[in-house]
């Protein structure tokens, strides 16, 4: 947090506690003021998974800093029955309302209540949430609850302080039907029979957390025992871990049970401190918003995120690994210490995006995931090429904004952010500032500016180095630089320039700089040297102090570790284009994104694009193979007007990639690389989807339909098609296979409970192109108890990719927007998306902006997420208009 905004905040805080009889006028939207605040929560729940509302008791010790007649604190939609503060013997009565639609909660007191020690108590009743705070899934007709408190969950579940910086111990005790399991962060300490087939369990008091790290699930769970995470350097007690399945599928778990330690260790060793808590369970959750959550000892996964084995998909294997390196990451950063306001999410997630790769890639290097960190950060510039892109470090003021706050600025932008500060620091000596970060605030919060100057510390320029992370997590934009070389007497100078990365038709000011760390590398007559420095200001001048002679080409983002693009002067970009098999696969890959951002930016036409991708192809590197195929996909759709144009454009398209995909074939060989599998899907994807390659489709549809039991015994084959193409495979077959193929595919579906099959059943019926199917499909969302809510966006994403089924899914979007948004909350407000694709040009932006402004005001995420969107569709128009009547291929 910058140092004036931190002595704003505390400013305001001081008058907060200050105005302890503040009017309505003056609900705390923002951080509550800290006049009063928890150093103990006891929670007690009585929970039936198979009734619509439980029943709670909350006593919270807390510290009055000021003599007060009113205490600010969170609670939604809880019908409190008994609220009281109690000071010593007296008993003060608290009368709550409802104050902000945001949850805040008035507690006001019948007198004043003294500075010094107060107990809170409160009883309500609520009803459980939509995939927040505690709710029920039935997944196989038995009734369950699970959790997700973050971001604004727990204020839905029990009354209390519900921000990040409120941190202490919790008692936690649920009440539950005597034939269901009950679990928590912490482990069991007692359980007792009650009467009325009841029993009470009683958890070990935790460590201090936030309410957002709160959790707990009830049901019928399968408990399988994991082995234990054995001693490891100064934690000489094992850690008992478990798995939690719904019923019948806790043998799903052991790939994911036997491989956790392995990362529980690796980051012990890197943090240099013991895994925080007292035990480890991880929840296969069957219904499940995020991909998981890092609550305290009760991680909280998606189920297909659990359920891998050797035979699994490559990315099904690899999405366990990197997702539970994550999550397993934040029991140090975000558990241990953790952000003292949302504006530092980063902290959490930028980290656990950074440390989950790096400890995924030292365990399984096969996976190279310092490729999918570098494809996540380019990902992330197309968000943050934006104007109305928010920075890593956002002031967060309102609730609205919290959401949004969960971005890929966050988290690839944030990880790349650290990554590239890493390298320049030195991985040993990064590595120590983090040691010590730790140390002076764990089980405590702390800023961004603490963990800044705790790495800077380690550098051999504190200042510089201090100064130039802050530039990058305190404005917005992609840092764009220019690179001209200027050799003659003395020293070849780099001379160098910066400004903001702007698309074509930005409104945004290009005039931005930032402390870049600019580190090259270069060929010196044969010798390839590299040097780093931080760059600032609009221009300056980079010597090239090892050079013994003029470069021959110079990479202006060594080993691809910046967060920033570059264009080199014409003839520096053509030797450097010359020496592509040089650069080392990072490199690459982010050249190839200098071209396709020149691209987006107006510098190139489409034909010049077109005709550098065929290098793109000759990379090993999957990610730079494909590079340009999005681009492919837009032209497709937007540049070509009529059925013979789009034939000539994809054939010549498929000449670019074909002699790759006819290299890997259509079917995995065994021992082949993962890499290599990762790419085969990516090629079908692109042959059968985009190019509508015949060939493709029908090898596709083929082994979709044997998946189907089309034209056999009418039964599923789950392996009838390797698993990494069996998504595809079935989604050519059901869009080539009419109502037949779409029946089969509903019958296999209904009878399924593999969460990863169910997706790829729901997204092959969502992608048909017959009207009536597609309405059939868009039917199940509504058909009660069939899907998971997680399940939605898989059986109407489909039919984003046609234009042809696009209108009648924004109709659909559009008259239900209501039921759809209360279901998929907090995410409701990705529906802004769903209605918008395809869109493109001043009067499409128009519709979604007068349309969705009023629904998406008070919705989680909703402000920015329109406005960014109406930003996308309006920068879609102006590459259109600019490059209407260009050639797509230069003539030859």
């Amino acid at each position: 947090m910058p140092l004036l905004r931190r002595s704003l905040l505390a400013t305001a805080l001081v008058a907060a506690a200050g105005l302890a009889h503040a009017a309505d006028a003056d609900v705390p939207k923002g951080p509550l003021s800290r006049n009063v605040v928890p150093s103990l929560v006891q929670l007690e729940l009585k929970l039936d998974p198979k009734q619509a509302n439980f029943t709670g008791s909350t006593r919270i010790q807390a510290k009055v800093a000021e003599a007060t007649d009113v205490i600010w604190m969170h609670g939604q939609g809880l019908k409190i029955a008994k609220a009281e503060a109690i000071v010593g013997k007296k008993h003060i009565a608290l009368t709550p309302t409802e104050a902000d639609v945001s949850g805040v909660l008035k507690m006001s007191a019948a007198e004043t209540i003294p500075a010094g020690d107060a107990v809170i108590e409160i009883a309500y009743e609520a009803p459980f949430g939509e995939l927040q705070g505690a709710y029920r899934v039935k997944p196989d007709g038995n009734d369950y609850v699970v959790t997700q408190m973050e971001p604004l969950g727990a204020r839905h579940t029990f009354p209390s302080f519900d921000e990040p910086s409120f941190k202490q111990p919790w008692d936690i005790t649920l009440i539950v039907p005597e034939a269901d399991v009950a679990v928590a962060n912490s482990a069991e300490k007692k359980t007792e029979a009650l009467p009325g087939g009841w029993k009470k369990v009683t958890f070990n008091r935790t460590e201090a957390l936030p309410s957002y790290l709160v959790a707990f699930a009830v049901g019928p769970w399968d408990l399988p025992q994991g082995p234990d995470i054995g001693a490891n350097g100064s934690r000489t007690s094992p850690i008992k871990l478990r798995g939690v399945a719904a019923k019948g599928q806790g043998a799903r778990m052991k790939y994911s049970l036997e491989n956790t330690p392995v990362i529980v260790k690796a980051l012990e060793d890197y943090f240099a401190t013991p895994y925080p808590f007292d035990k480890l369970d991880n929840v296969a959750a069957p219904d499940f918003w995020a991909g998981a959550m890092e609550n305290a000892g009760l991680i909280v996964y998606r189920d297909s995120l659990m359920f891998p084995d050797e035979k699994s998909s490559v990315g099904q294997r690899q999405s366990f690994w990197g997702v539970s390196a994550h999550e397993l990451a934040h029991q140090w950063f975000g558990d241990l210490v953790t952000m003292r306001w949302w504006d530092d999410l980063w902290l959490n997630e930028a980290f656990a995006t950074w440390m989950g790769n790096k400890i995924h890639g030292q365990l399984r290097p096969e996976a190279h995931t310092d490729r999918g960190l570098l494809e996540g950060a380019i990902g992330a510039m197309g968000a943050d090429s934006l104007s109305s892109t928010r920075r890593i470090h956002e002031p967060i003021n309102d609730f609205t904004q919290i959401q949004s706050a969960f971005d890929g600025i966050t988290y690839q932008k944030g990880g790349a952010v650290l990554g590239m500060f890493e390298r320049y620091i030195g991985e040993d000596q990064f590595r120590t500032g983090i040691r010590n970060y730790l140390k002076a605030h764990a089980r405590g919060n702390a800023t961004s500016a603490d963990l800044i100057a705790s790495v800077a510390a380690q550098s051999s320029d504190a200042a510089g180095v201090d100064a130039a992370f802050k530039s990058f997590i305190d404005q917005p934009g992609v840092p764009f630089v220019k690179i001209d070389v200027e050799c003659g007497a003395g020293k070849p100078t780099l001379v160098v320039t910066q400004q903001r990365y702007l698309p074509l038709g930005s409104t945004a000011q290009a005039a931005q700089t930032w402390g870049i760390p600019l580190s090259v590398r270069y060929s010196d007559n044969g010798t390839i040297r590299e040097e780093k420095r931080i760059v600032t200001g609009a221009n300056a001048r980079f010597e090239l102090t090892q050079a013994q002679s003029c470069p021959a080409w110079v990479m202006p983002n060594a080993h691809g570790a910046g967060y920033y693009r570059f264009a080199l002067a014409p003839k520096f970009q053509q030797a450097l284009s010359g020496a592509f098999a040089q650069l080392d696969e990072r490199e690459q890959r982010v050249y190839a994104d200098s071209v396709t951002s020149a691209y987006d930016a107006g510098q190139l036409t489409s034909a010049q694009l077109l005709a550098a991708l065929p290098q793109f192809t000759t990379a090993q590197v999957r990610q730079t193979v494909t590079a340009g195929t999005g681009a492919i996909g837009w032209m497709d759709e937007v540049l070509l007007n009529n059925d013979a144009d789009r034939a000539k454009f994809r054939s010549d398209v498929a000449k670019i990639y074909r002699p790759r995909l006819d290299q890997l074939g259509l079917s995995p060989k065994d021992g082949e690389a993962d890499d290599d599998r990762l790419l085969r899907t990516s090629l079908v994807n692109f042959f059968a989807g985009t190019l509508k390659d015949a060939t493709v489709r029908a090898e596709m549809s083929k082994q979709g339909r044997a998946v189907l039991g089309l034209g056999g015994d009418g039964a599923l084959h789950a392996d009838a098609v390797p698993r990494d193409l069996r998504g595809i495979a079935l989604a050519v077959a059901v869009e080539d296979g009419g109502a037949d193929a779409f029946d089969a595919a509903e019958k296999h579906f209904r009878a399924s409970q593999d969460p990863s099959l169910r997706s790829q059943l729901l997204g092959a019926m969502g992608s048909t192109q017959d009207p009536q199917l597609v309405e059939r499909a868009r039917a199940l969302v509504f058909e009660k108890g069939l899907l998971r809510r997680n399940e939605i966006f898989p059986i109407v994403g489909g039919q984003t990719a046609e234009p042809a089924t696009r209108p009648a899914l924004r109709q659909w979007v559009d008259q239900h927007f209501t039921e759809l948004e209360a279901r998929l909350a907090p995410a409701g407000a990705a529906l802004v998306g769903l209605y918008a694709a395809g869109m493109c040009g001043e009067a499409d932006a128009t519709d979604v902006q007068s349309r969705f402004a009023d629904r998406m005001k008070t919705i989680e995420g909703g402000p920015l997420e329109l406005k960014q969107t109406v930003e996308g569709i309006r920068l879609c128009g102006a590459q259109k208009a600019a490059r209407s009547g260009q050639s797509l291929f230069a003539k030859r």
